[in-house]
Parts: structure tokens; C-alpha cells; sequence
């Protein structure tokens, strides 16, 4: 998973929105996870946090989701939200820049990796598809991304926490990635995949 940005709330509650803690449902969520797949392991894509620095509510609530966690084994790539993480996570989390599995590298994506990996995948983006019916109304949801950086095949994932912000990637406006190694993709030719895993098609088809 990616971009869970716990401490989120803060800024929300700051801007006139209160919303209750986030990590009982984040762990919850995580553990339920962890039975169905039948995994032992997590790596989570970095963006733990959300403030840059280590605010009161990051130092208070990062231990505690951690904590709650049953994974016999996690990973933290480092992202660029992540100051002074090793510091929360406590001594069952690594804290990587990056962390290989087979022939995947798994990092966050804000910064250049070099690997003779033949598959990335990162977070950072923050993926959304918007859709619109014929009535006019819009709606927008999470999604994955796939295709090529250079002569690696790139994998891009959707953020953990749904209020963390969105790239709507069939907006215009968009028109690259974000990251030195996403902003390599060739956008337009890239696959957009629903959480179902449903292939919606190239991202350059969904523009209009």
C-alpha cells in the first residue's frame, strides 16, 4: 500500500473539516487484508505521514497504528512526506529508499532509483479516473496505472487514504506524472485499472 498520510486530520480539522482518527480504521482495514491474501509481510510505499515535519499528532498516532498491526514482517520506503519516520515506526519497521522483491522495485517515487530491476512500482501520484454520464454528472475513484518508464515496466498505485488529495489523470491539466521516475511514463499509452482490477483502457482514450 502507499500514501497513507496519517495526520491528515489535522490539516482537515485546521480547514473547518472534523473527521475521527484514522488509524484504527487503517489497521483494521490492513489486518482484514492480511487474512484474505494470506501474506506475512507488508511494505508500505512511503508517505506514512503527512506533515513534512513531525507534528503532535503524527508523534501520537504513528506508534499507535503501527502497534496495531499484525504483519510478521514491515517495510517503509521512505517518500518525501516522511522526515524523522524512523523515529515513530519503532524496531519491528525497516525504513528503506527502496526494497526489492523478485523482480520488482518497490520505492515511493519522488526520487531517482537506479535498479537493474525489470518492474517498478510507486505511489506519490495519487490516481484518480474521472467519469462522466450522459446526464453531465461527474464522478472520480481511484486507480491503478501501467505501463513503461524507459525500458521498465512501471506500476503505479492508488493512495491507502481516499482524503489525501488526487491526480485526476484524464484531465488535461495533467499532463505528466509526478516524480522523476513516473514523469519518464509515456502517459498517454499507459493503462488506467479500477480497484476491481477492471482495465478501463489507455489513459489518452479516457480524455474526452
Amino acid at each position: 500500500v502507499t500514501d497513507l498520510h496519517i495526520g491528515i486530520a489535522k490539516e482537515l480539522y485546521e480547514a473547518g473539516v472534523t473527521i475521527p482518527s484514522q488509524i484504527k480504521a487503517f489497521s483494521e482495514r490492513l489486518n482484514r487484508l492480511k487474512d484474505v491474501t494470506k501474506t506475512t509481510n507488508l511494505v508500505i510505499l512511503g508517505d506514512v505521514k503527512h506533515s513534512i515535519g513531525t507534528g503532535f499528532l503524527e508523534a501520537k498516532e504513528i506508534p499507535q497504528f503501527f502497534g496495531l498491526l499484525k504483519f510478521k514482517k514491515i517495510v517503509v520506503t521512505k517518500g518525501n512526506h516522511d522526515g524523522d519516520i524512523e523515529r515513530l515506526v519503532g524496531k519491528k519497521v525497516s525504513v528503506k529508499k527502496s526494497f526489492a522483491v523478485g523482480d520488482y522495485l518497490l520505492t515511493h517515487g519522488h526520487r531517482n532509483i537506479k535498479t537493474n530491476k525489470r518492474k517498478i512500482v510507486i505511489g506519490h501520484n495519487h490516481p484518480h479516473v474521472r467519469f462522466t454520464d450522459d446526464l453531465g454528472a461527474r464522478y472520480t475513484v481511484p486507480c491503478w496505472i501501467r505501463g513503461k518508464a524507459d525500458d521498465k515496466a512501471l506500476i503505479i498505485m492508488p493512495s491507502f487514504n481516499e482524503l489525501s488529495g488526487m491526480m485526476v489523470v484524464n484531465d488535461k491539466k495533467y499532463e505528466r506524472f509526478n516524480g522523476p521516475i513516473a514523469k519518464r511514463m509515456d502517459k498517454n499509452s499507459s493503462h488506467a485499472y479500477l480497484l476491481d482490477g477492471t482495465d478501463i483502457g489507455r489513459i489518452g482514450d479516457l480524455r474526452d
